[in-house]
């Protein structure tokens, strides 16, 4: 007989003793059953398998909340990317409205201008702006069709911006007053004053009020507006405010530094006078 050979039996004496085991327990279970009484084999074996199902439960739980953290991050993500988008529409709507008010603001006062003028006033849409060293000009469209004829004078309704030098059939070019080559007669509104001289642009935002008699009464403050004198630009309408008086002892004249009334950087619109 082979040394090596082993009985089927104690070859497989593990398993069929599981088996066993597990037949007896078994009918333990089913008798207990019967009987109405608590299985002792049964809460051993849930005693002893309990631990660890509960630990492997706890981590489950564990792995599901972090991994809900990341899907619902995701849906955080694509909500934020959605409502990011909606106040990025609702913006652009808030400021076309804003633009809107601002332009209606700016049409009433204008109506209420334009009612008050004792002079013939065409509204003019600005093209473009042309500003250099050599000189500061606007181009209006407005033309010699609309009526508009070189040295016609060119306001909005809080001043004087400048006047006509060149006109074709749909266009015409304004000299502003803040140009370096513009002149125009000017005096102090102040009743107590009424000093006159004449205001020249810079090609800066100030003017030059020269030709000023050294005893002239005049001060920061004082509002400037149009002399008439000189036949091109009517008398009354308003230039400026008078920051800055510098006598000049060396002569008889001195000059006035002054704020144009206009603010040139913010023209949209402007009024011919015909």
């Amino acid at each position: 007989m082979n040394p090596d050979y082993k009985p089927r039996a104690r070859r497989y004496w593990i398993t069929l003793s599981l088996i066993a085991l597990s037949v007896a327990l078994g009918s333990c279970h089913n008798r207990a059953v019967d009987r109405g009484r608590a299985d002792t084999a049964s809460a051993l074996a849930r005693g002893i398998t309990a631990p660890p199902m509960g630990a492997m439960g706890r981590v489950s739980q564990w792995f599901g909340r972090q991994s809900e953290w990341i899907f619902r991050g995701r849906r955080f993500a694509e909500e934020n990317r959605r409502l990011q988008g909606r106040i990025a529409e609702l913006e652009g709507e808030n400021a076309a409205l804003k633009e809107k008010s601002a332009r209606y603001d700016q049409l009433r006062d204008d109506l209420g201008f334009v009612k008050q003028a004792t002079s013939t006033l065409l509204p003019a849409d600005i093209l473009s702006r042309w500003i250099d060293f050599k000189f500061e000009t606007l181009i209006v469209a407005r033309g010699a069709n609309d009526g508009v004829k070189k040295d016609s004078i060119v306001i909005t309704r809080n001043g004087l911006v400048g006047r006509v030098t060149e006109v074709t059939g749909g266009t015409a070019s304004a000299l502003l007053i803040t140009d370096q080559k513009s002149g125009v007669g000017a005096r102090v509104q102040r009743p107590e004053s009424r000093a006159l001289g004449v205001c020249k642009g810079m090609n800066s935002p100030f003017l030059t009020l020269t030709y000023l008699d050294n005893a002239a009464d005049i001060k920061p403050g004082d509002e400037i507006v149009t002399s008439g004198i000189g036949g091109v630009f009517p008398g009354g309408i308003r230039i400026g405010t008078v920051i800055e008086v510098k006598p000049d002892p060396s002569s008889a004249v001195k000059t006035a530094k002054v704020r144009p009334i206009v603010n040139f950087d913010r023209l949209e619109e402007v009024y011919i006078i015909k």
